[in-house]
């Protein structure tokens, strides 16, 4: 199986990856922790790169899942918030006969913000950018991260088991906030 996390930046992906990654036991791989290994003085990454480092991250979620059958890969590192994207992973997981699980990190943009702030980051909230995302459709789980992480944590599985047995399609933990 592969769990994929995606949304907006500063919405919690990370913080998600890692916890579902240790709730489930999986091998969590993660595009930014790769990109500071192999580039640790490189401060802003072009697309090219980032593109090369994800295909990175997907060849060794295909061999993990090749040598030890039962793995999880939880994949972090991309937002997802590109059709294109999605695609690709959908086609990704179903090339090596894995379920692909997404589950889409939302918060308000003031939380974003403010976790951009105590990040040291200027985060633009995506209505300043304009149309440049795209949403990402389902099946996918979408989770509040505003909510306590062992809540979100156990709405992703919650809902995950539910999308393996052709059940629920999202379970959002509180109010819908728009993406």
């Amino acid at each position: 199986m592969i769990v994929a996390l995606g949304g907006l930046p500063f919405t919690g992906k990370s913080t998600l990856a890692r916890a579902l990654a240790e709730a489930i036991r999986g091998v969590l791989l993660d595009t930014v922790a790769l990109q500071k290994v192999l580039f640790p003085t490189l401060v802003a990454v072009p697309p090219e790169l980032n593109d090369w480092l994800y295909e990175g991250v997907l060849k060794a979620a295909s061999w993990n899942l090749d040598t030890a059958p039962g793995t999880v890969i939880v994949l972090d590192g991309r937002p997802l918030t590109r059709h294109r994207d999605v695609m690709s992973l959908r086609r990704f997981a179903s090339s090596l006969g894995h379920t692909l699980h997404i589950v889409e990190c939302v918060c308000p943009d003031e939380v974003a913000s403010a976790r951009s702030a105590a990040a040291g980051v200027s985060y633009l909230p995506p209505s300043a950018k304009g149309p440049s995302t795209d949403p990402i459709r389902g099946p996918k789980v979408v989770v509040d991260t505003c909510r306590p992480l062992e809540h979100c944590v156990s709405a992703a599985l919650d809902a995950m088991s539910g999308l393996s047995r052709g059940g629920v399609e999202s379970a959002f933990s509180g109010p819908m906030y728009p993406t």
